[in-house]
């Protein structure tokens, strides 16, 4: 296992995302993916906010807005960007 796959999965752990079957998290893997250039201009945009989910909304945007689904994508997506940083 590379250092990415470690990371998504402790990403997957911290998020609650433990019964993904391989379609749903090549699914969520790939919305990350798209999402991830967003969240990080977001994050340039409002760095006063310490979550996706709340640069989304001080944005007045939608998470389906930057391909994100809004059952714990955000929420992923910063666990997974935290892990990514710390290897």
């Amino acid at each position: 296992m590379n250092a990415y796959e470690r990371a998504v999965q402790r990403a997957l752990v911290t998020t609650g995302h433990t019964n993904l079957t391989s379609r749903q998290l090549a699914a969520l893997l790939d919305r990350h993916e798209e999402a991830t250039p967003h969240a990080q201009h977001l994050q340039r945009l409002h760095p006063q906010h310490a979550t996706t989910r709340d640069r989304l909304h001080a944005a007045g945007m939608t998470c389906a807005q930057i391909g994100l689904h809004d059952d714990g994508d955000p929420e992923f997506l910063d666990a997974l960007l935290q892990e990514l940083a710390h290897t």
